[in-house]
């Protein structure tokens, strides 16, 4: 991987003007997200001669153009739903034209950087002739797994009427990477760009100072969906406290009806009374470092289905950036990679038997914590951060 931003985007000449690139997110404003913050709006747009301007779509408010990070941020767009989502194809041509219309007059180099959305894949196409790069994001199979049968159809099908425009493409893995130019030509230039953390290296840890007598928490961060089977998960851990093992566990990220699913489960429900365990809402980005700081093994549990195969899990390099050992499952060759480089954490398979054995592994030998944070906040400071 090589995450220089002038290396990603482009490569030109930028003597005596400046690069504008164009960003059209499949994001609500604020379009907080690892690879927004930490390489658009951070690295990319502190770059010299390089102006980063955001397009997302507006929320229940509108918002004005503003700064986001050290990019601007145009909450614009229409809400990527229904009939909305055909009606941006006029929208974003609109804007989008405009902009590079100034620019030209203004003899600035335009790259057009597009995530995931086939419409504005398909504007940023017919626009490419007066531009000097359009780049294509794929951070997820939509094509394949998003929706229905006909929206599924209907992404290829704008793909296809996209594909000879495109200059280069970047996914979160090698497997993404593979999977986009099967779409859109083998020989395309590619990178695959993992989700790091744009959160901080933490200075201060939650030491197991005494590892005899601290009560180890562990911590999922994540979609409480039920394609994430965390049923399984939490099957896994009443099995371990059953077993002996002494600790807590904290769950964020499940909506209302998510939390009611899980809190009728009656093994769940037992392990919510007696406090072994703790089911919370999402949480804004800028708090999870402060919640981090209090815990000592970060899950990393996603169930090793296709659908899954080319992740690059955001929340492990947060977690590891936190200086946390990792519990994570074999099957998600990012996540593989990861683990077995830093030595940061222990791999299991996706087995409720396998992962109460990791748990319990943990909490017998809480040594093996510190050491194992110890190293994933080591790996996380010198490999997976967005800055070189």
């Amino acid at each position: 991987m090589n995450g220089k931003p002038e290396n990603i985007y482009f490569h030109m000449s930028r003597i005596n003007s400046k690069t504008v690139v164009i960003c059209l997110l499949d994001k609500e404003w604020p379009p907080q997200h690892s690879f927004v913050d930490g390489m658009l709006a951070d690295e990319l747009a502190k770059e010299n001669n390089i102006i980063v301007r955001l397009f997302v779509s507006y929320n229940k408010n509108k918002v004005m153009p503003t700064r986001y990070g050290a990019a601007v941020c145009i909450p614009s767009l229409y809400k990527r739903r229904g009939i909305l989502r055909f009606l941006n194809f006029w929208k974003v041509w609109k804007l989008i034209n405009y902009q590079i219309h100034k620019e030209n007059l203004r003899n600035n180099h335009i790259v057009l950087f597009v995530r995931n959305d086939p419409i504005y894949l398909l504007v940023a196409s017919q626009l490419r002739k007066n531009v000097k790069r359009l780049v294509f994001q794929s951070s997820f199979p939509h094509e394949i797994y998003s929706g229905n049968k006909f929206k599924r159809q209907m992404a290829k099908f704008l793909y296809r009427l996209s594909r000879f425009s495109i200059d280069s493409i970047t996914g979160v893995s090698p497997e993404a990477v593979a999977r986009i130019r099967k779409l859109f030509g083998k020989n395309l230039p590619g990178v695959h760009i993992p989700l790091l953390s744009d959160l901080p290296i933490y200075p201060k840890l939650s030491e197991l100072s005494d590892p005899v007598r601290i009560k180890p928490v562990f911590i999922y961060i994540g979609s409480h969906s039920k394609k994430r089977e965390i049923e399984t998960i939490l099957t896994a851990i009443d099995l371990s406290i059953k077993r002996g093992a002494n600790a807590k566990f904290l769950f964020i990220g499940a909506n209302d009806q998510e939390q009611r699913s899980l809190r009728n489960i009656p093994n769940v429900k037992k392990l919510l009374e007696s406090g072994s365990l703790r089911i919370e809402h999402p949480v804004p980005r800028k708090e999870i470092p402060s919640i981090l700081v209090e815990c000592h093994v970060g899950i990393c549990l996603i169930p090793p289905k296709p659908v899954y195969y080319e992740s690059s899990p955001t929340k492990l390099a947060e977690y590891m950036g936190a200086g946390l050992a990792i519990l994570a499952n074999r099957g998600i060759p990012m996540q593989e990679k990861f683990i077995i480089e830093s030595d940061g954490g222990i791999l299991v398979d996706w087995d409720v038997n396998a992962i109460m054995e990791g748990i319990l592994q943990l909490v017998t030998e809480k040594k093996l914590i510190s050491r194992l944070g110890h190293n994933s906040k080591y790996y996380a400071s010198h490999k997976l951060q967005y800055k070189e």
